[in-house]
């Protein structure tokens, strides 16, 4: 091929691209080159899959992985226990769980634990930490108010354990409040209480 022919053949692919591209009518759809690319085939979390040997999409996480975010929490040498009732722990235990340390404290950590109480908590415990939010006028059982003398007599570990691990009614919240924002919320509590 001379000059003047792949001049020609570099225009005409120049053109055909620019009219598939720009230049064709944008009430028509346009040719899709490998569609696979654009859309792939979709499992749901419990729809059959072939490409696994039990068959089900939604698989086991494998035994002695971590999920990001949700590595235990250690102190004093010991991994903290989330599965025993705060009365059935160790004097150890609870001695953890007490000195299990807060991140420095900042300016505006009481502001966004209200933030987090507010959005997370006050829906039973209510907007000032009495128990009385709204899910306690639809037949949850109300919290104990927050000022009570048992909550104010409990730790700051205490306190983060329950949100994080849960008690009695109140279901564990860590994987809605990062751990961080838990440690707001207890010096969101103890201004409440103060």
């Amino acid at each position: 091929m001379n000059k003047t022919q792949k001049a020609l053949v570099a225009a005409i692919v120049v053109a055909a691209g620019l009219h598939f591209v720009g230049w064709s009518d944008q009430h028509v759809r346009n040719y899709e080159i490998m569609p696979d690319m654009l859309t792939s085939v979709p499992y749901g979390s419990f729809d059959a899959n072939p490409n696994f040997p039990d068959g089900k999409t939604a698989q086991a996480p494998i035994e002695g992985t971590i999920a990001r975010g949700f590595a235990p929490l250690h102190s004093r040498g010991l991994v903290l226990d989330m599965a025993r009732p705060w009365k059935e722990l160790s004097g150890a235990q609870r001695g953890a769980w007490d000195a299990f340390a807060a991140p420095e404290e900042t300016e505006g950590d009481v502001a966004r634990g209200r933030e987090v109480f507010q959005a997370i908590c006050a829906t039973c415990h209510g907007a000032g930490g009495a128990g009385d939010g709204l899910a306690t006028k639809r037949g949850v059982p109300p919290p104990p108010a927050l000022s009570a003398q048992g909550a104010v007599a409990m730790s700051d570990g205490q306190i983060f354990r329950i949100i994080t691990a849960g008690q009695g009614n109140m279901a564990p919240h860590a994987a809605q409040v990062a751990r961080v924002d838990r440690w707001r919320v207890v010096r969101y509590v103890r201004s409440l209480q103060k």
